[in-house]
């Protein structure tokens, strides 16, 4: 019996250990903006202000280091700055050449940020993004971002996968790149790739569907259209209903096979595609090798920039009983063929 009570005693104390927080009297920043100028951080972040009808609103400020970003809020804050609610950070370009290792340690030490969070490169400043996003709901650029991943040509990413990439071995880091159009429209257009803690490479948004439909495991984007011309100079355009990847890495090749269910468009009118079979398998020809010749022209690239967005490295590793990331990649990366099938 007396160890019945001692348990409940117990149980007593252990229910006032967290900490606690009313919803109307702290700042819960939505998105974190970080800027370079100089050797500092020009940093800015939206909040929501529940007792002014949970509106977003703007925190401008400056630090050292990524981890005395928070404590510049809190300096001209009326409210405690709470950062669970934390769904983006917006990282400018000149930001990510510089390296973003401080920042990617932060993350992965903080509790408090979720995995869920998701980072996003801008090539405007990161405060004018920011600014912007005060025209709109407080969850509007993460669902912005999510939708493009969920329907767009953006390959999917979050702060998990962010980590996974940076951190682990044979992979290299991508992230979206969301920009202000000149008429002030927020919008996803491309992607970056890193190589270490620095941005490479800018890709543009055709080529960030080629890495979705490489990493993603399921790709059903009918939304978005994919354009091309033939050798005739004839516009071909079709949407990816579904598609499926498979690869392997053997010895000094990558097999790459990818498998498409499409929803046909535009196509030449010469063709009769729908009644005459042969011109429907010369029309599902035309389409395999411009997909085929376009992702191994985009490997090839990576390949020649020292990049591996797709995971090769990470593929091959998986092969390797004795795997080594520094060899992978000065003596074996630099001479992989890549053989690629579109069905």
């Amino acid at each position: 019996m007396k160890r019945y009570f001692s348990l409940l005693f117990f149980c007593f104390l252990l229910s006032g250990c967290a900490k606690e927080q009313i919803i109307d009297r702290v700042k819960l920043i939505k998105t974190i903006g970080l800027d370079l100028q100089g050797e500092t951080f020009r940093v800015s972040a939206s909040y929501s202000a529940f007792e002014k009808k949970a509106k977003l609103f703007l925190l401008n400020g400056e630090a050292k280091s990524f981890n005395e970003v928070l404590t510049s809020f809190t300096s001209q804050s009326d409210h405690q700055i709470a950062i669970g609610q934390l769904r983006t950070f917006v990282i400018s370009e000149k930001t990510a050449r510089r390296g973003i290792s401080e920042l990617a340690g932060s993350i992965v030490r903080d509790p408090l940020i979720s995995n869920l969070s998701t980072l996003v490169l801008t090539t405007n400043q990161a405060s004018d993004i920011l600014a912007e996003t005060l025209k709109y709901p407080p969850v509007y650029l993460s669902n912005l971002i999510k939708q493009n991943m969920e329907n767009g040509n953006t390959p999917s990413t979050n702060g998990h996968i962010f980590l996974d990439q940076y951190f682990g071995e044979g992979q290299d880091v991508f992230l979206p790149v969301l920009v202000k159009s000149p008429d002030d429209v927020l919008q996803i257009n491309g992607v970056g790739v890193f190589h270490g803690d620095k941005l490479k490479l800018l890709l543009t948004d055709k080529k960030g569907l080629l890495i979705k439909l490489l990493k993603d495991d399921k790709v059903d984007i009918q939304s978005s259209t994919y354009t091309f011309k033939n050798d005739q100079n004839e516009q071909i355009s079709y949407k990816i209903i579904y598609a499926k990847h498979k690869m392997i890495v053997e010895n000094e090749k990558a097999l790459i096979s990818l498998h498409l269910n499409i929803y046909l468009g535009k196509y030449p009118a010469t063709l009769n595609a729908f009644e005459n079979n042969n011109d429907m398998l010369n029309l599902k020809k035309e389409i395999e090798n411009n997909l085929t010749v376009e992702i191994k022209a985009m490997l090839e690239d990576f390949q020649k920039n020292h990049v591996d967005p797709i995971g090769i490295g990470n593929l091959h590793r998986a092969r390797q009983r004795n795997w080594n990331e520094q060899k992978f990649t000065a003596q074996i990366y630099p001479k992989l063929k890549f053989d690629v099938v579109t069905e």
